[in-house]
């Protein structure tokens, strides 16, 4: 089984906001929810536009991008012209993510640990369980992890708290203690093990992060950056 290759490659990624719709109640997210889908005719002349300056993959994300109405469709348009597909799910749908996956419409999935029916997802080949790690919670990241691996989960990433919340940001040594444990684990399993850009940058195992990396709002507004009131975006 071949783990996939998306999102830790260097491929120039756009990461799209297809929906404000979620059906999730995470404690520590600040997203805007609301009844609003991006247009298929919008969406389609964005990838005109991404493609023509080189984009070559897409995330599509929201919000919880498996409740917008069009999903086969947007991710089929991204196909046509080329691109990469991938999304981040809560897995309150994961029948629908295998299909879409199955149907070749995904090139990769990034499942949420802990929401949904998350430990259903773990072990196909194109999903990349996300590992959040909050302040204080390594031993939660660790069981996750465990159980994603027991699962047949070959791909885990560990994702660094970055919000406006500070009393949820993770210190440096709590993100380099889980890195060290989430590796061992994996080297024991046979699993991939990797960081997001952000958390690498924290670690100091990178100087930069977003590389090639473009962020779409819904209205259609970009930002180079990932996340708003991010640390480094001034730097």
């Amino acid at each position: 089984m071949k783990a996939p290759t998306w999102p830790s490659d260097r491929l120039r990624l756009a990461s799209v906001e297809i929906t404000r719709r979620c059906n999730n109640a995470c404690p520590y997210c600040d997203q805007p929810k609301a009844e609003q889908d991006m247009p298929v005719a919008q969406f389609t002349a964005l990838l005109d536009e991404l493609a023509g300056a080189g984009i070559e993959a897409v995330a599509l994300g929201g919000g919880e991008p498996t409740l917008h109405p069009a999903l086969p469709a947007l991710l089929e348009a991204a196909r046509e012209r080329g691109l990469r597909t991938g999304l981040t799910t809560n897995a309150r749908a994961p029948d629908l993510v295998a299909r879409l996956a199955g149907a070749g419409l995904l090139d990769s999935f990034g499942v949420s640990a802990g929401k949904g029916a998350w430990t259903a997802l773990v072990a196909h080949p194109a999903a990349v369980v996300n590992l959040l790690l909050l302040a204080g919670g390594l031993a939660q990241v660790t069981g996750w992890a465990g159980a994603a691996l027991r699962q047949g989960a070959h791909c885990l990433l560990l994702l660094g708290y970055k919000g406006d919340r500070p009393g949820l940001t993770p210190t440096a040594v709590e993100l380099g203690d889980a890195f060290a444990l989430l590796a061992g684990l994996g080297r024991r399993a046979g699993a991939t093990v990797a960081a997001d850009d952000y958390t690498r940058r924290r670690l100091g195992l990178s100087a930069a992060c977003g590389e090639g990396f473009l962020r779409v709002t819904l209205e259609g507004a970009r930002d180079r950056c990932c996340f708003p009131t991010c640390e480094y975006r001034t730097q």
